[in-house]
């Protein structure tokens, strides 16, 4: 979908793409009392590298626009999770974002990359980064960056994102929630209200895509035909295809996105 492809862009061009204790199996802790950065991002480390391979390494700053200060994480062979505060020469990845932004992100309020999705490069997302000038974004600095937005910021056991428009942000004509991505594959939530329509003729991508509806009924265009689409159907979209989706109800069409192979 369109704003995982921006979101690449981003990342590509140098541009883009919590808590306390962790309750295991109830989802993100809300504790009141873990409010500073510092906390926050030290329950995130402390969760993110119990789901890291043993050779994973990285780092990782963050820039806190509202407070004007950094911080930044440690990610070194051996699930070895440090954070400390300051900026690191050596950073891979560079976030942008403020206080209450990642607090949103601590209580699973909005995933990360829900946060970093952009229509096009000129947006504002309440999650910008960067990527370090000095690397390239290679397949093996690609896993890196997708490991660590999908599951640093997601301290809950086992990962669970919520769904609903209070959980979205608009990208790209729809209430969009980002789900799940790894090289190869992507997937998404999206809700649309009458007046909004999901993409434009002419947004198309090389690679196979799929909708699946699962609320309301609506129209699509696929290719070079305009469909009526409802919940409980699912249709394929050939890669280079339109793919435009839109509802004249009053209730909301809400649908599931997924992309796969090369490029996705």
């Amino acid at each position: 979908m369109i704003f995982f492809r921006h979101l690449l862009k981003l990342a590509l061009v140098f541009v883009v793409i919590q808590f306390c204790f962790v309750q295991i199996g109830s989802g993100q802790s809300t504790n009141p009392e873990t409010s500073d950065v510092g906390n926050i991002l030290n329950v995130m480390a402390q969760s993110f590298k119990n789901k890291i391979e043993e050779d994973f390494s990285t780092v990782v700053q963050f820039d806190i626009t509202d407070r004007k200060e950094s911080w930044h994480v440690i990610v070194e062979k051996g699930r070895k999770v440090v954070v400390g505060k300051g900026p690191h020469e050596e950073a891979h990845f560079f976030f942008f974002t403020t206080t209450d932004t990642l607090r949103l992100i601590y209580e699973g309020k909005m995933t990360a990359a829900t946060a970093a999705s952009k229509a096009k490069g000129s947006d504002h997302a309440p999650l910008d980064l960067k990527l370090a000038e000095r690397l390239e974004f290679t397949p093996e600095v690609r896993i890196q960056f997708y490991t660590f937005i999908q599951h640093f910021f997601n301290s809950s056991v086992p990962e669970k994102i919520l769904l609903g428009e209070e959980y979205s942000r608009v990208v790209h004509g729809g209430h969009v929630i980002a789900l799940y991505y790894y090289p190869g594959f992507r997937s998404g939530w999206y809700l649309l209200k009458k007046g909004e329509k999901l993409n434009e003729p002419g947004d198309t991508n090389p690679f196979p895509q799929a909708f699946i509806f699962i609320e309301g009924e609506g129209f699509a265009k696929i290719g070079d035909k305009t469909i009526k689409v409802k919940a409980g159907e699912s249709y394929y979209i050939p890669p280079n295809s339109d793919h435009v989706v839109w509802t004249e109800s009053e209730v909301p069409l809400v649908l599931i996105w997924l992309a796969w192979g090369e490029g996705a």
